[in-house]
């Protein structure tokens, strides 16, 4: 009785080719235990391997040592290890909108930051002639 008014077309196929109970449509698919690339990511970065640092050795885990690097390298003035540790802090900490905008800079800084304002101001005036 059902099955005569049961009309085929887009979402609705066949019964006869329809999946059994209980079969599944993708019988080889992802084999049990399988690891996603962020589980080994994770577990590649929490293996620990030993560090001299001064002279001595530690153990450290490799995202450990990998943040050491970054920031030795920002240290020493390479401006690609800089941008990347501040976008990591600005992403990881954020900034508080509030406590940027109440943040006072000392007068020493206020004072140079004036100079180079003004100093700015006074080069795009006079390239003008």
């Amino acid at each position: 009785m059902g099955d005569e008014k049961y009309k085929v077309g887009f979402g609705k196929p066949p019964k006869h080719t329809r999946f059994e109970k209980g079969q599944s449509g993708n019988p080889k698919g992802r084999p049990k235990g399988a690891r996603g690339l962020k589980t080994d990511l994770r577990a590649e970065l929490s293996e620990t391997i030993k560090v001299t640092e001064h002279g001595q050795t530690r153990h450290l885990t490799k995202q450990r040592a990998v943040v050491k690097a970054l920031a030795a390298k920002a240290m020493r003035g390479d401006p690609r290890a800089i941008a990347k540790l501040l976008d990591l802090a600005l992403e990881l900490f954020g900034v508080d909108g509030d406590q940027a905008a109440t943040t006072k800079l000392a007068e020493s800084d206020e004072t140079l930051l004036a100079e180079y304002l003004a100093q700015g101001r006074a080069d795009s005036h006079g390239d003008g002639d």
